[in-house]
């Protein structure tokens, strides 16, 4: 009996040979499938309570108050996809082959209770898992579901899924009726491959593993240079079957997580320079040595032993209303601050049709966005007297985000051009990054620079 429950699209992450192993050749994922931070608040920024000598642009920053957990509003869609067809479970995973899936088969007239847990587990995971159910005959007889009225699968991202190291592409949940503690804690234990890549929506689901997790920093392209990310995750493996339940493992790119790399004391500069650092709680650790296979089972062996330094990464102290220690603290001085503060009051005008706008959308908790605060008051600063640049920035959790700006998760970065679409920053966060994008995608500045 099909359910006609109204749900749309999902809201939001090999070798039989050594030769064949560093071309990081991932075997044919697709016929396995078959049947079977929160940091302490604070206003991360202060600055100009206007720009272009116009006043009402704020006042006192980017900011300043506080709100609950994420804030920002409800998601901006479905938490779940629902599955028509027998030709749409596969579709649906090979629509996202970087993020992991989970995928339910359900009775509709048997399994009410465990569709309801269902879609509440997908919309406390979604922004790091992508979750779709079916309730059709046919597909649940297809995935041998049909006897048992409530299946639900856990698969691996297919792009990470290897098949000399990685045991199996999907796991199914163990009981026969779901319990949201007991189908969260599975998920968050099942998607994540053996080495996986560090996005932003797979940092929830590595800082909710539970155990310390080993960062190779690189230059990663997946669509330009696979095969750069391959060669060093075939690496990592090597290490990371002997650490399976001891440590996690991934590949991040070292500009999109430049502000991260200081955490470690690691400094990359250079286009081909690599670097390994452990992340244990607020505990960070830096391979000192070059990277190898043998370099970095030492350091994973020391740093379980305890051998190895941590550096302390200080989080604010957010046990009183001031979040940084009362009142009596020290403030950073924000009054040469060009970054302009959007509210709700003047999102309007900001956002006006006939500025190029960069904005940032942050938590005041958010300690990603702490990092980012010097670098986006740099950039700012870099298009001081250009009058028709606006580098803005809107606390989430205190206004309304504007209709168009998909937020989910902090910081997020847009740029509206003038009379132009709104598009997702991805690019790194440095100030030359950041501000060539502007420069190349700007409608307005061509003639001031």
């Amino acid at each position: 009996m099909a359910r006609t429950t109204l749900a749309l699209a999902v809201a939001l992450c090999v070798a039989s040979s050594v030769a064949d192993e560093d071309l990081g050749m991932a075997g044919d994922y697709g016929d396995m499938y078959g049947g079977g931070d929160m940091y302490g608040g604070g206003d991360p920024y202060g600055g100009m309570g206007g720009y272009g000598g116009m006043e009402g642009y704020g006042g006192g920053g980017y900011g300043g108050g506080y709100g609950d957990e994420y804030g920002g509003g409800e998601p901006s869609g479905p938490a779940f996809t629902m599955i028509d067809d027998v030709d749409g479970v596969q579709k649906f995973l090979d629509d996202e082959a970087t993020e992991p899936a989970v995928i339910g088969y359900f009775n509709d007239d048997t399994n009410k209770e465990d569709i309801e847990v269902f879609e509440s587990v997908a919309s406390s995971l979604q922004y790091g898992v992508r979750f779709a159910y079916s309730v059709e005959d046919d597909v649940r007889e297809a995935y041998k579901a049909a006897k048992s009225g409530c299946v639900v699968q856990v698969y691996l991202p297919p792009r990470f899924f290897n098949e000399k190291y990685d045991t199996k592409p999907k796991k199914r949940f163990p009981g026969k009726t779901l319990k949201e503690d007991a189908l969260t804690k599975f998920i968050k234990k099942n998607t994540l491959p053996l080495v996986g890549q560090k996005n932003w929506k797979s940092n929830e689901m590595y800082d909710g593993a539970g155990l310390p997790v080993v960062t190779l920093f690189t230059a990663v392209d997946l669509e330009k240079n696979p095969k750069g990310f391959d060669y060093y995750a075939n690496r990592l493996r090597r290490v990371a079957i002997d650490n399976i339940g001891k440590l996690v493992f991934n590949v991040g790119d070292k500009d999109d997580f430049s502000y991260m790399l200081e955490d470690y004391d690691l400094e990359l500069p250079n286009k081909k320079d690599v670097g390994v650092g452990i992340k244990d709680g607020n505990k960070h650790y830096a391979m000192t040595e070059s990277f190898s296979v043998d370099n970095l089972r030492a350091f994973t062996e020391k740093v379980l032993a305890g051998e190895v330094e941590a550096k302390i990464k200080e989080e604010p102290d957010y046990s009183s209303s001031n979040d940084y220690g009362g009142e009596d603290a020290e403030e950073e001085d924000d009054s040469d601050s060009l970054v302009v503060t959007v509210t709700d009051d003047n999102v309007g005008e900001v956002l006006s049709k006939d500025k190029d706008v960069m904005i940032e959308f942050y938590a005041p908790w958010c300690g990603h966005c702490q990092q980012l605060k010097p670098t986006y008051k740099k950039l700012a600063a870099e298009f001081d007297g250009v009058d028709s640049v606006v580098v803005a920035a809107m606390d989430a959790t205190a206004n309304e985000v504007p209709e168009g700006y998909d937020v989910q998760g902090y910081p997020t970065i847009f740029f509206a051009p003038a009379d132009g679409e709104v598009v997702s920053y991805d690019g790194a966060r440095d100030v030359d990054s950041m501000a060539t994008f502007i420069k190349t995608n700007a409608k307005t500045i061509k003639d001031e620079l």
